[in-house]
């Protein structure tokens, strides 16, 4: 993989330069990228290699190749090759061919109507070099389309100037080839490609290359490579060579008896990077480090009426942890301004260990990332002096609050997006029916966090199982199509091992079967049917979706099991049977939707016979007012009315069902007037007057409305035996809100329930 050395030449046959693509926005990056490879041994042959991080980066960099490609050498060579030879000569480039590796290009030129990012970069790649033509590179599925820049592009020159070297320039989806991690095997390939003769068909000149390389992986390597060589200082080294890559990865997967020098805040072979000046999701404590949290005196009385100390556990503030030139900027500001809300997360201890110290200087080794489901811990202190960590999941006042919080009707809410986050994080506020109270305000309870940090999700409850569901959504790492329950049941926590009375055990479940694809902004709701004896049926039913960041599906999915909610016996209730649901239960295929689409909403109706789809998007900007019924017992859909806001520019809604109708709730759109809210609408399939607005009682000249205007993103969600509708989160004139709104059906009045821990939309109750 590294450069070769001639027993008989100190000179290097190829050498390898590795840079994040940000060294092609600074000046001051590539001045000094110049003076460390000018230190260098004579080389013979270069190869600059700038990883972009996402599509979006890479796309952008076929803009205008061959001016990009001279800007590139010339700042990096020109002052190096004139100190090697004496200042005598000054070195410049010729741009050679081009090539594209990870899909066959030749085919997106001979398509004249192929709008793709394919072709539109095939296109400028031909305007760049030459025409387009597949060529072999003897790695198998990986094709390689090559562009020739022939003798009219300026090789014709290169002849008169000996010193003149030849670069030419490939583009490398490495994402689009492997969906693996990167290790020695991943790297060897790359290589393969890499070393394929690379320069004019006159053989005159070098193999000198500028490879633009799109991984994800790849980049953040390379970020936690520079900052061990810069002991966690931004200034320093701008590269990483192919030696040193080589002897990360041999590190990291235990081939090599070197070890790869780390500092003490980072002795782990996961990948460590502090935040840095782009605010990019990659380089975020928040997506690289799980939430912890440290348990502390409460000034509150514990809820059961125990005289015994309360705790809460308070959340340890990852930047303040890890960013060790910045800390937690928010409670800089804080004490700077009074009028500034600070930080109220714990700045007191290690997230490593809980410890009195920050958690860049802490030298404990932190095995609890390993597992995915242990990530998010609480430090305990103990009798003796001692800190034990503990699976988290959010309680603090012990079994005897769960047990209250969850013995009846309850919100659920689950993750979502907070400014650029993507939570974890989950709560839950017990409910109370309009005639019952039990003299308490209630509030939101933490429940166990997400294994994986998840937004514009979906979720559902099938009743009386016991069981929540959350499934799909947009995780820090892409799309995600696995399925997550937690189990309500004491029961099943025995089912799992787990001691029924240990409250820190009780946490989320990934399940073996996953969706279909991958994908996000889609919807999920639960259809239950009794069979004979005690035993119920439930099927979750996963409708449409955004596919690939750029594709709305039309893909429908059902998941169904059987569970015991009407037992006598208490100890058999919500029994189901966690071994096979958790690793044999699978997702079976229904019938496609007629429209693709995504950001709608799904609600069944109050028999559980039919599912009905209201509006969403049905590509990157056209919105549709379609309804679309599927009736669950034939496996059809069938298109039923539109919604009453137009064809173009329809809102987005969320639907609940009530009683023989469905209410109609959409999201605030630019054209709304005033400060007036949007109309609430009650639809009636198959009647006379689909849609009717909705009279407020007592007073019928006004009609029903959100509670507030300028609000978007909301999830609805509806409990049949309160027979009330819930509005949650979402954005209020485009802030991020943690305010929630709960809806009478019989009164038909709004009450605003108590706020949420944290602010948060494209969430899932």
């Amino acid at each position: 993989m590294t450069g070769t050395f001639d027993e008989d030449d100190d000179r290097v046959s190829r050498h390898q330069f590795f840079f994040p693509s940000e060294f092609l926005h600074s000046k001051n990056a590539m001045c000094s990228s110049a003076r460390m490879i000018a230190s260098c041994p004579t080389i013979i042959d270069h190869a600059i290699i700038i990883c972009h991080k996402d599509r979006a980066s890479f796309y952008k960099s076929t803009r205008k190749i061959r001016r990009t490609t001279d800007r590139i050498w010339s700042a990096l060579f020109s002052d190096s090759s004139s100190e090697r030879d004496g200042g005598s000569t000054q070195s410049c480039c010729v741009a050679g061919d081009g090539y594209f590796v990870g899909e066959d290009l030749s085919l997106c030129c001979e398509s004249k109507e192929d709008s793709s990012d394919s072709a539109a970069i095939c296109k400028r790649m031909c305007s760049e070099f030459g025409p387009c033509s597949s060529i072999t590179n003897g790695v198998p599925g990986v094709a390689v389309s090559k562009f020739s820049a022939g003798d009219g592009r300026g090789i014709a020159s290169f002849a008169s100037k000996e010193e003149m070297s030849v670069v030419d320039t490939m583009f490398f989806d490495l994402d689009s080839v492997t969906k693996e991690c990167i290790d020695l095997t991943t790297v060897d390939m790359m290589q393969k490609v890499l070393s394929m003769r690379m320069q004019s068909e006159s053989g005159k000149g070098t193999k000198n290359s500028i490879v633009h390389l799109r991984s994800a992986t790849m980049y953040r390597i390379l970020t936690s490579i520079k900052t061990t060589l810069n002991n966690g200082v931004s200034e320093g080294t701008t590269y990483v060579s192919d030696n040193q890559l080589e002897k990360y990865l041999k590190s990291c997967q235990g081939e090599s008896d070197e070890t790869f020098n780390t500092p003490s805040s980072t002795c782990s072979n996961s990948v460590i990077r502090r935040l840095r000046a782009s605010k990019g999701a990659a380089n975020c404590p928040l997506t690289i480090y799980p939430s912890r949290f440290i348990e502390l005196p409460s000034c509150s009385p514990s809820s059961n009426g125990n005289d015994r100390e309360a705790v809460r556990a308070v959340e340890i503030c990852r930047f303040y942890n890890y960013d060790a030139e910045r800390g937690c900027l928010r409670a800089k500001k804080a004490k700077l301004n009074s009028k500034v809300k600070g930080c109220d997360m714990d700045h007191d201890h290690c997230h490593r260990c809980g410890g009195r110290h920050r958690a860049f200087e802490c030298d404990v080794v932190d095995n609890t990332q390993d597992d995915d489901n242990l990530s998010s811990v609480v430090f305990r202190k103990t009798p003796n002096g001692g800190i034990v960590s503990l699976p988290f999941h959010g309680h603090s006042s012990g079994p005897d609050s769960l047990q209250y919080a969850t013995s009846r009707p309850a919100l659920l809410v689950l993750g979502g997006r907070l400014r650029g986050r993507t939570l974890a994080t989950c709560e839950m506020l017990p409910l109370l029916s309009s005639s019952s109270n039990d003299g308490n305000e209630h509030n939101w309870t933490p429940l166990p966090n997400l294994c994986e940090h998840r937004g514009s999700h979906a979720a559902c409850s099938p009743i009386g199982s016991g069981l929540a569901f959350v499934l799909g959504g947009g995780t820090a790492d892409g799309n995600s199509d696995a399925v997550e329950t937690l189990n309500f049941s004491s029961t099943q926590n025995d089912a799992y091992g787990i001691d029924s009375n240990t409250e820190w055990q009780w946490r989320w479940h990934t399940m073996a079967g996953k969706l279909s694809s991958p994908r996000h902004a889609f919807g999920a709701v639960t259809c239950v049917s009794s069979k004979k004896d005690t035993m119920t049926s439930a099927s979750i039913f996963a409708v449409g979706g955004w596919k690939y960041g750029s594709v709305s599906c039309e893909s429908m999915e059902r998941l169904s099991f059987e569970y015991n909610s009407e037992s006598e016996d208490a100890s058999n209730k919500h029994l189901v049977d966690s071994e096979w649901l958790h690793n044999h239960a699978r997702w079976e295929l229904c019938a496609p939707l007629k429209l693709p689409r995504r950001l709608h909403s799904v609600a069944t109706n109050t028999d559980g016979t039919s599912i009905f789809v209201f509006g969403g998007f049905i590509d990157e900007r056209r919105t549709t007012n379609s309804i679309e019924r599927y009736d669950i017992n034939s496996d059809k859909w069938s298109s039923l009315d539109e919604l009453p806001y137009g064809e173009y520019n329809c809102p987005l809604v969320q639907a609940v069902a009530d009683q023989e109708s469905f209410l109609i709730f959409p999201y605030s759109a630019k054209q709304d007037n005033g400060n007036k809210a949007p109309l609430v609408l009650r639809y009636t399939p198959g009647s006379d007057k689909l849609f009717s607005q909705i009279p407020v009682p007592n007073d019928d000249s006004q009609q029903l409305r959100l509670p507030i205007s300028n609000w978007h993103s909301f999830s609805a969600t509806s409990s049949t035996s309160l027979n009330k509708a819930y509005l949650v989160g979402g954005t209020i004139n485009g802030k991020w809100t943690n305010r929630s709104f709960e809806l009478d059906l019989d009164t038909l009045e709004w009450k605003e329930l108590p706020l949420m821990t944290f602010c948060r939309r494209r969430l899932a109750t």
